[in-house]
């Protein structure tokens, strides 16, 4: 007996062992090893997304975008084998391309993985899109092919995006005639995203959390905030009216479901309503790491904000205020920070301001985020620096009136001077804001 449990433990750690260093396929509703590959492709036991789709496979391959020869290609088990005939000095001229059925959720993450082989050097685009929409993607990546070596491209744990049908677009413009590329190994993954695990890791060291909504109960958290309540007008000509609760007919303006914050903004007879949500109102926060992770509404006349405004705020702009994120429904997907004091507010045309396109901001969740010290004022779109404003120590509220407390505002207003300085569409209404979580760490 104790051989046998010898061996029997021998050959699981053998196992093991070739599970490190073979690669792992499923295909045809079978799983099968290939040897010569170790280490190229990490086994992943959740389903390919890509072996039951349906898929339509096109081509442009031609200078100047005329169709006037298309490459040949072969499929076998998965592999393509693709011949560019003829030679082509531009990129995006040798175009090869998948229309698929799959489609993506904002709620999930994804991952993409695909192997690439050359008979000739080339430099190659990958790209992963919606259709009929090439500004909304996951990725947009050129890469060099080395001749006969083999190419691991992949994107792991990719946040979702709201994507009605998916297409693979692979260009190998700039080829010489005669290039044999083969593509194999094409795989697409989608996994629940679990915010939890980040939740005690800031993205800057020695800052703690001491503060934060992950919105995982029924209803928003009176203890945590509060709401705006006001007619339309009350700032920035805005036509929304901000109520807290129900509208008259009983629809709601705030909802925590699935895990996530709602506000909704719609209309209801001649009135469009919508919510403002402070936070900490009485004591805010001074100074630290804030930041929110958010989906935003669509709609020509929406203006969703994340932003930050001061405890003793009676007398604008001399008590500041800071934007960490702010965009209008008229120019999709472009978000922008901003600070306002004495010296730079939007009144006068001064204000610091910083806009950035931020792909997929109204189909996915990205992370709107402020780093408040005594020294200066950063903001973060996704990890990427936003704006960056700098304290001049010189002791001058008109040009750093932020070093006291502020609170946090979550809102979604209709029109305004911004929010509708090219009209409105009421068509769009009903519209939502989702919020996956906001958080706030501060110096230990």
């Amino acid at each position: 007996m104790k051989s046998s449990k010898i061996l029997f433990l021998m050959a699981i750690y053998s196992l093991s062992v070739m599970a490190q260093s073979m690669c792992v396929y499923q295909g045809n509703g079978q799983t099968f090893f290939n040897l010569s590959e170790v280490d190229s492709i990490k086994f992943d036991p959740t389903p390919n997304l890509w072996l039951n789709a349906k898929k339509t496979l096109g081509f442009y391959y031609a200078p100047g975008w005329n169709q006037t020869a298309d490459p040949t290609y072969t499929e076998k088990n998965g592999t393509y084998t693709l011949t560019l005939n003829r030679a082509t000095t531009e990129q995006w001229q040798a175009q090869m391309y998948f229309i698929t059925d799959i489609e993506t959720d904002a709620h999930r993450n994804y991952s993409f993985r695909i192997k690439l082989c050359s008979s000739k050097a080339l430099t190659a685009t990958v790209k992963l899109n919606q259709k009929g929409n090439d500004k909304l993607y996951y990725f947009e990546e050129r890469i060099l092919l080395n001749a006969n070596e083999d190419y691991y491209f992949e994107r792991l744990d990719m946040p979702g995006l709201d994507m009605s049908s998916v297409i693979l677009v692979l260009d190998f413009g700039g080829n010489k005639a005669n290039t044999t590329i083969n593509i194999s190994g094409i795989t697409l993954t989608e996994a629940e995203y679990d915010s939890s695990k980040d939740l005690n890791s800031c993205p800057l060291p020695d800052y703690r959390l001491v503060w934060h909504d992950e919105f995982s109960t029924r209803t928003v958290s009176s203890a945590r905030w509060t709401y705006q309540e006001s007619e339309a007008g009350w700032v920035n000509h805005e036509l929304q009216t901000y109520i807290m609760g129900k509208s008259p007919r009983g629809i709601k303006v705030t909802e925590c479901s699935d895990g996530t914050l709602k506000i909704y903004t719609f209309k209801e007879g001649e009135k469009v309503y919508s919510a403002r949500l402070y936070g900490k109102r009485s004591t805010g926060f001074k100074y630290g790491y804030i930041e929110a992770r958010i989906k935003l509404p669509k709609g020509k006349g929406s203006w969703p904000a994340w932003w930050l405004f001061p405890v003793d705020s009676s007398n604008w702009p001399a008590c500041g205020e800071i934007d960490i994120m702010e965009e209008v429904g008229v120019d999709p997907n472009l978000v922008s920070s901003s600070i306002h004091c004495i010296a730079y507010n939007h009144t006068d045309h001064t204000q610091k301001t910083h806009e950035m396109y931020c792909v997929g901001a109204e189909e996915g969740f990205h992370i709107y985020a402020i780093e408040w010290t005594e020294d200066h004022i950063r903001t973060y779109v996704d990890g990427t620096e936003q704006l960056y404003f700098e304290n001049d120590h010189q002791g001058n509220n008109d040009t750093w009136p932020f070093n006291k407390p502020f609170f946090l505002i979550l809102n979604v207003a209709w029109g305004g001077d911004w929010g509708g300085y090219a009209g409105v569409d009421e068509s769009a209404l009903p519209l939502t804001m989702e919020v996956d979580y906001v958080r706030v760490w501060q110096k230990k």
